[in-house]
Protein backbone atom coordinates (compact mmCIF):
# COMPACT_ATOMS: atom_id res chain seq x y z
CA UNK A 1 0.00 0.00 0.00
CA UNK A 2 2.86 2.38 0.86
CA UNK A 3 4.41 1.75 -2.54
CA UNK A 4 1.11 2.65 -4.15
CA UNK A 5 1.00 5.98 -2.33
CA UNK A 6 4.68 6.64 -3.00
CA UNK A 7 4.09 6.22 -6.73
CA UNK A 8 1.48 8.94 -6.82
CA UNK A 9 3.33 12.21 -7.02
CA UNK A 10 0.52 14.49 -8.05
CA UNK A 11 -1.28 16.12 -10.87
CA UNK A 12 0.93 19.21 -10.63
CA UNK A 13 3.97 17.23 -11.76
CA UNK A 14 1.96 15.97 -14.69
CA UNK A 15 0.77 19.48 -15.52
CA UNK A 16 4.32 20.81 -15.45
CA UNK A 17 5.49 18.08 -17.80
CA UNK A 18 2.47 18.66 -20.03
CA UNK A 19 3.28 22.36 -20.24
CA UNK A 20 6.81 21.55 -21.37
CA UNK A 21 5.58 19.33 -24.17
CA UNK A 22 2.79 21.60 -25.39
CA UNK A 23 5.02 23.34 -27.91
CA UNK A 24 6.36 20.02 -29.24
CA UNK A 25 3.07 18.36 -30.08
CA UNK A 26 -0.17 19.64 -31.48
CA UNK A 27 -3.61 18.10 -31.46
CA UNK A 28 -5.12 17.09 -34.76
CA UNK A 29 -8.49 18.56 -35.69
CA UNK A 30 -10.97 20.10 -33.28
CA UNK A 31 -10.17 20.59 -29.62
CA UNK A 32 -11.48 17.68 -27.54
CA UNK A 33 -14.18 18.45 -25.00
CA UNK A 34 -13.59 18.19 -21.27
CA UNK A 35 -15.54 14.92 -21.22
CA UNK A 36 -13.50 13.48 -24.11
CA UNK A 37 -10.30 14.40 -22.30
CA UNK A 38 -11.48 12.72 -19.11
CA UNK A 39 -12.52 9.57 -20.98
CA UNK A 40 -9.11 9.31 -22.64
CA UNK A 41 -7.28 9.92 -19.36
CA UNK A 42 -9.51 7.39 -17.59
CA UNK A 43 -8.49 4.81 -20.14
CA UNK A 44 -4.82 5.73 -19.78
CA UNK A 45 -5.05 5.46 -15.99
CA UNK A 46 -6.74 2.04 -16.26
CA UNK A 47 -9.68 2.99 -14.04
CA UNK A 48 -11.59 -0.08 -15.19
CA UNK A 49 -8.64 -2.29 -14.21
CA UNK A 50 -8.56 -0.69 -10.76
CA UNK A 51 -12.25 -1.46 -10.34
CA UNK A 52 -11.67 -5.07 -11.41
CA UNK A 53 -8.74 -5.45 -8.99
CA UNK A 54 -10.82 -4.02 -6.15
CA UNK A 55 -13.58 -6.52 -6.92
CA UNK A 56 -11.06 -9.39 -6.83
CA UNK A 57 -9.71 -8.12 -3.50
CA UNK A 58 -13.26 -7.98 -2.18
CA UNK A 59 -13.89 -11.62 -3.11
CA UNK A 60 -10.63 -12.69 -1.44
CA UNK A 61 -11.59 -10.80 1.74
CA UNK A 62 -14.98 -12.53 1.77
CA UNK A 63 -13.31 -15.92 1.44
CA UNK A 64 -10.96 -15.12 4.34
CA UNK A 65 -13.97 -14.07 6.43
CA UNK A 66 -15.76 -17.35 5.72
CA UNK A 67 -12.71 -19.34 6.78
CA UNK A 68 -12.24 -17.24 9.94
CA UNK A 69 -15.90 -17.57 10.92
CA UNK A 70 -15.91 -21.31 10.25
CA UNK A 71 -12.93 -21.72 12.55
CA UNK A 72 -14.67 -19.67 15.28
CA UNK A 73 -17.74 -21.91 15.01
CA UNK A 74 -15.83 -25.19 14.57
CA UNK A 75 -17.33 -26.72 17.71
CA UNK A 76 -20.89 -25.85 16.79
CA UNK A 77 -20.39 -26.97 13.18
CA UNK A 78 -19.14 -30.38 14.30
CA UNK A 79 -22.30 -30.92 16.36
CA UNK A 80 -24.84 -29.85 13.71
CA UNK A 81 -27.38 -32.28 12.36
CA UNK A 82 -28.17 -32.46 8.62
CA UNK A 83 -30.93 -29.82 8.82
CA UNK A 84 -28.68 -27.38 10.67
CA UNK A 85 -25.82 -28.06 8.28
CA UNK A 86 -28.11 -27.34 5.32
CA UNK A 87 -29.13 -24.03 6.90
CA UNK A 88 -25.49 -23.24 7.60
CA UNK A 89 -24.54 -23.90 3.96
CA UNK A 90 -27.42 -21.68 2.81
CA UNK A 91 -26.25 -18.92 5.18
CA UNK A 92 -22.74 -19.26 3.76
CA UNK A 93 -24.12 -18.90 0.23
CA UNK A 94 -26.09 -15.79 1.23
CA UNK A 95 -22.96 -14.34 2.83
CA UNK A 96 -20.91 -14.98 -0.30
CA UNK A 97 -23.49 -13.15 -2.41
CA UNK A 98 -24.03 -10.28 0.06
CA UNK A 99 -20.31 -9.67 0.54
CA UNK A 100 -19.56 -9.14 -3.13
CA UNK A 101 -18.81 -5.46 -3.36
CA UNK A 102 -19.73 -4.45 -6.87
CA UNK A 103 -19.08 -0.75 -7.14
CA UNK A 104 -21.08 1.32 -9.54
CA UNK A 105 -18.61 1.83 -12.40
CA UNK A 106 -20.05 5.21 -13.34
CA UNK A 107 -19.84 6.42 -9.74
CA UNK A 108 -16.28 5.10 -9.35
CA UNK A 109 -15.31 6.84 -12.60
CA UNK A 110 -16.91 10.04 -11.34
CA UNK A 111 -14.86 9.84 -8.12
CA UNK A 112 -11.72 9.45 -10.21
CA UNK A 113 -12.62 12.27 -12.60
CA UNK A 114 -13.55 14.64 -9.77
CA UNK A 115 -10.29 13.92 -8.00
CA UNK A 116 -8.29 14.52 -11.16
CA UNK A 117 -10.03 17.46 -12.74
CA UNK A 118 -11.73 19.44 -9.98
CA UNK A 119 -9.31 22.35 -10.17
CA UNK A 120 -8.22 22.04 -13.80
CA UNK A 121 -9.39 24.13 -16.70
CA UNK A 122 -10.42 22.58 -20.00
CA UNK A 123 -7.14 23.80 -21.48
CA UNK A 124 -5.17 22.14 -18.68
CA UNK A 125 -6.97 18.87 -19.39
CA UNK A 126 -6.18 19.17 -23.11
CA UNK A 127 -2.51 19.69 -22.27
CA UNK A 128 -2.52 16.64 -20.02
CA UNK A 129 -4.13 14.55 -22.78
CA UNK A 130 -1.61 15.82 -25.29
CA UNK A 131 1.20 14.91 -22.94
CA UNK A 132 -0.36 11.53 -22.11
CA UNK A 133 -0.10 10.58 -25.77
CA UNK A 134 3.70 10.61 -25.53
CA UNK A 135 5.73 7.70 -24.05
CA UNK A 136 6.77 9.85 -21.09
CA UNK A 137 3.17 10.93 -20.62
CA UNK A 138 1.90 7.35 -20.58
CA UNK A 139 4.50 6.49 -17.96
CA UNK A 140 3.54 9.52 -15.88
CA UNK A 141 -0.15 8.61 -16.12
CA UNK A 142 0.61 5.15 -14.79
CA UNK A 143 2.31 6.44 -11.66
CA UNK A 144 1.50 10.11 -10.98
CA UNK A 145 -2.21 10.69 -10.73
CA UNK A 146 -3.57 11.42 -7.29
CA UNK A 147 -6.89 10.26 -8.66
CA UNK A 148 -5.68 6.69 -8.38
CA UNK A 149 -5.36 7.16 -4.63
CA UNK A 150 -8.90 8.51 -4.34
CA UNK A 151 -10.30 5.70 -6.48
CA UNK A 152 -8.54 3.05 -4.45
CA UNK A 153 -9.82 4.55 -1.20
CA UNK A 154 -13.37 4.72 -2.53
CA UNK A 155 -13.34 1.11 -3.75
CA UNK A 156 -11.78 -0.15 -0.52
CA UNK A 157 -14.43 1.65 1.58
CA UNK A 158 -17.27 0.23 -0.52
CA UNK A 159 -15.86 -3.28 -0.28
CA UNK A 160 -15.24 -3.07 3.45
CA UNK A 161 -18.73 -1.75 4.19
CA UNK A 162 -20.33 -4.51 2.13
CA UNK A 163 -18.21 -7.20 3.77
CA UNK A 164 -18.87 -5.91 7.30
CA UNK A 165 -22.63 -5.91 6.76
CA UNK A 166 -22.59 -9.40 5.25
CA UNK A 167 -20.35 -10.73 8.06
CA UNK A 168 -22.71 -9.46 10.77
CA UNK A 169 -25.67 -11.12 9.07
CA UNK A 170 -23.71 -14.34 8.52
CA UNK A 171 -22.60 -14.61 12.17
CA UNK A 172 -26.15 -13.94 13.36
CA UNK A 173 -27.48 -16.69 11.10
CA UNK A 174 -24.86 -19.17 12.26
CA UNK A 175 -25.67 -18.41 15.89
CA UNK A 176 -29.37 -18.91 15.20
CA UNK A 177 -28.73 -22.16 13.35
CA UNK A 178 -26.33 -23.62 15.90
CA UNK A 179 -28.18 -22.30 18.94
CA UNK A 180 -24.82 -21.27 20.35
CA UNK A 181 -22.91 -18.14 20.92
CA UNK A 182 -19.37 -17.28 19.97
CA UNK A 183 -17.25 -14.41 21.18
CA UNK A 184 -16.77 -12.41 18.03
Amino acid sequence: MRAFFAMTSGVFTLLALAALTTSCASMQGAQPTRQQCLVELMSDADVEGAIDRAHTESLAAAHRSIERIKSEFAGQLAGMDARQREKFDAATDRFAIASRATPDVAQAAAVWAQSLAADLSDEDLRKIVEFSRTPAGRQAMASSLNAATELHTYLEQKSSATLDKATQRYVAEIKAISGGSVAH
